[in-house]
């Protein structure tokens, strides 16, 4: 039994109170065909809805077989209408979108039905209502009689004990009408009937008890054919969960349903996508330069330094560096000029008086920035094993006295002692302050000729932690083997003798037991550095006795093929200190202005304190980033989200639609979560495929990707979703705002 007990409704507008319903008394039971008469605005309709769970009531109480639901909660009033009423209304109420098929599966897929039961229950059902030949037509195509004969379809396959029609004639001409009621009655055995209509005379063949509502009180109720009257049965809450492939099957069929919506949508999403990718990508690119300090923190200012980037971080190839020597003041350019802000030592060969190696500490230059006229004392070296050392010490004249001419050990990242066989014969003597060089307080600097210089490039990208290096491979013994960052580790010796892509490990009792030692192993070493990441299949490790040091042995050709060709930074020498500001100022505007140039110049020697800038650089780069990014994304949530509601907006009558036939606000959220993940997930894929495509060509636009990993690619795609979840949460709280009659009702 439904039962009504001096229920009351009230609707608030602009502070005004009206009424609709006034203490209303009433008893519904199955087997009745009951007809709501009454005037416009007398509240037949209101009743209606309040006995169907679509809106609420403030005073009384309703009964549903003898439980209360004045304390239902949102979720149980969901419920209740899930289990037993199916609505037939005079604006049919159909979701536009689907087909004639699809809008009467849809209660049916709900319910939890089979998925080999719904389509066959679904057919049988329409052909009792004669739309067999209008399957797939959509409910736009149909006429006002065929769309509430879909309407009762749909009804019909919910299988609900209550239906409630809303004016189900009002909109059709005399003979539809006449259709419609004829079917309503047909379906209504063994069911609880209730239509609210305007004309009595269409109903009253068919009627079993007449209600007449004015002013919103029941002042007529009237059995004009009496029937057995049994009560509601009891239904059982079968859980039905749609699994997660129900929810996904429906979320993709709301967006194919609409596709110049969805495509809009995905256009949307897709254009702001961009944006928040290249953001990303400079936030990395920010974050990448701040873990690689290296590349900032310039420990050789020298006023004739000038150090130079491509502007879309791409290689440096030969016409880059002829078009930049061919440019007025250039005197030299220095590749992989990370070299020059790295400390190096040099030892002398033998003890001194006190019994302990005397050793100088520098940082390399190559030679071409020395004329010969520098020179303080001593000559211009004509060998690969001779060296100028340049000094800001006051003490020229003992450097003179105690070095040149004295042969020391290069001894940074290599071996020491008879391990060491890189020795170099100091031939020159000059000071810092001929050549423009800043005094380093206690470092010298070593002038090298080129293929010194070259060499001792390969050593300090090995071993001055420029580059960070792995070997995973399988060892004599069979099993999985691995070295972590073994340049690191120790010293390192470039040996002719070794073999290309072998590197032998030192083991002081040289002695190497197969049984129990790993003696030998092959497989892959891989380099990483800031730029790149490089592979060297088919390499070889192995152990060799070391008695006379500790170091790691490598051919100096294998060292060339770890280092690589490729050149992402330089340092520019200028052939003379004046002008060096315009010099600066000319590269930066190479190939267009100063916003597009070919190439991003830095001149270290503009800062008081090198470490300073370089740290208050990186900072400003970082938050330049950071807010850049937020802003960003904020931005683009805000207007995606803005767009968004405009679009999803013409969805809010399908959604209401969806709970009317029982899908309830968990379903529904995870439709709209869904369906705007997909949206974000297309569009990702659409700006990642076009941004990899792009870089490919080097566009100066995408070359952010550059730093993109596989981490990072993750990370960019939660951020879009994140998105996505924002904006359906949002939107999530603006559809349940309002009950279901009054979503229904502003539609």
């Amino acid at each position: 039994m439904l039962k009504l007990v001096n229920v009351s409704k009230y609707y608030s507008s602009n502070n005004v109170i009206a009424l609709g319903l006034r203490k209303v008394n009433l008893e519904l039971r199955m087997n009745e065909f009951v007809a709501i008469v009454g005037e416009s605005g007398s509240g037949k309709t209101t009743l209606l809805n309040v006995i169907c769970g679509i809106d609420t009531y403030e005073e009384g109480e309703m009964y549903v077989n003898g439980e209360e639901t004045s304390y239902f909660t949102v979720a149980d009033m969901e419920n209740f209408r899930k289990k037993y009423v199916a609505f037939v209304f005079q604006n049919y109420n159909l979701i536009d979108s689907y087909t004639v098929l699809q809008n009467v599966e849809a209660p049916l897929i709900l319910a939890g039905y089979p998925k080999n039961e719904i389509r066959p229950r679904a057919m049988d059902i329409i052909r009792r209502v004669g739309l067999e030949k209008h399957i797939h037509h959509k409910s736009t195509k149909l006429s006002g009689g065929q769309k509430q004969r879909v309407v009762i379809a749909r009804a019909l396959a919910k299988n609900a004990p209550i239906i409630a029609a809303d004016e189900p004639t009002g909109n059709l001409d005399s003979v539809s009408a006449k259709q419609i009621i004829e079917l309503l009655h047909e379906i209504a055995k063994d069911k609880l009937v209730i239509i609210v209509t305007h004309d009595y005379d269409q109903v009253k063949d068919y009627a079993t008890r007449r209600i007449r509502i004015f002013d919103g009180e029941i002042v007529e109720d009237v059995e004009v054919a009496p029937k057995e009257k049994r009560d509601l049965p009891k239904l059982v809450d079968a859980e039905h969960r749609l699994s997660v492939w129900d929810h996904v099957g429906i979320a993709f069929r709301n967006l194919l349903a609409v596709p110049r919506k969805s495509i809009l949508m995905v256009l949307i999403f897709t254009v702001f996508s961009f944006f928040v990718a290249l953001a990303y990508g400079a936030f990395n690119a920010s974050m990448r330069d701040f873990e690689d300090w290296g590349n900032y923190y310039f420990s050789n200012t020298s006023i004739d330094r000038v150090v130079v980037r491509k502007a879309d971080k791409t290689t440096f190839d030969a016409d880059d560096f002829a078009e930049i020597l061919d440019i007025a003041n250039v005197k030299l350019i220095v590749e992989n000029d990370f070299i020059l802000d790295y400390a190096l030592t040099y030892t002398m060969s033998t003890v001194n008086e006190w019994g302990y190696y005397d050793s100088i500490y520098t940082y390399a230059l190559p030679l071409g920035v020395l004329e010969e006229t520098d020179l303080y004392a001593g000559r211009m070296p004509a060998a690969s094993d001779e060296i100028v050392i340049a000094t800001g010490s006051l003490a020229i004249d003992d450097y003179v006295e105690n070095y040149l001419g004295k042969t020391m050990m290069e001894t940074t990242g290599r071996g020491w002692g008879e391990t060491s066989d890189v020795h170099v014969t100091i031939v020159g003597i000059a000071t810092t302050a001929s050549i423009d060089l800043p005094s380093t307080g206690y470092s010298d600097y070593v002038l090298l000729g080129a293929d010194a210089f070259d060499t001792l490039t390969k050593y300090v990208y090995l071993a001055g932690g420029f580059a960070s290096t792995s070997f995973e491979g399988i060892d004599n013994l069979g099993d999985p083997f691995s070295l972590s960052n073994p340049f690191s580790q120790y010293q390192l010796i470039l040996d002719e003798d070794v073999p290309l892509n072998t590197i032998r490990v030192p083991s002081y009792d040289g002695v190497c037991d197969p049984l129990e030692d790993v003696c030998e192993a092959d497989g892959t070493l891989t380099v990483t550095d800031f730029y790149r990441e490089v592979e060297i299949p088919g390499f070889h490790y192995e152990v060799y006795s070391a008695n006379n040091g500790w170091a790691i042995k490598l051919s100096p050709a294998t060292a060339a093929a770890i280092l690589g060709d490729d050149v992402f930074q330089i340092s520019v020498w200028a052939a003379s200190d004046v002008g060096v500001d315009a010099l600066v100022r000319r590269i930066g505007t190479i190939g267009g202005g100063l916003f597009d140039s070919k190439y991003a110049a830095f001149y270290p020697y503009d800062s008081q304190s090198a470490e300073e800038f370089a740290r208050f650089f990186v900072i400003f780069n970082i938050l330049t980033a950071g807010i850049t990014l937020f802003v960003t994304l904020a931005g683009a949530t805000l207007i995606t989200y803005v767009i968004f509601r405009a679009i999803i907006n013409t969805k809010m009558h399908d959604y209401a639609i969806y709970r009317t036939i029982g899908a309830s606000q968990k379903m529904i959220k995870i439709f709209i979560y869904l369906e705007n993940v997909f949206t974000a997930a297309i569009a990702y894929t659409i700006v990642m495929t076009t941004l990899i495509v792009l870089n490919l060509k080097e566009n100066f636009l995408t070359t952010v990707i550059k730093f993109y990993n596989v981490g990072t690619y993750l990370i960019l795609f939660a951020i879009l979703i994140l998105m996505a979840l924002l904006i359906s949460g949002k939107y999530c709280r603006r559809v349940f705002k309002e009950s279901v009659q009054r979503t229904l009702k502003a539609e």
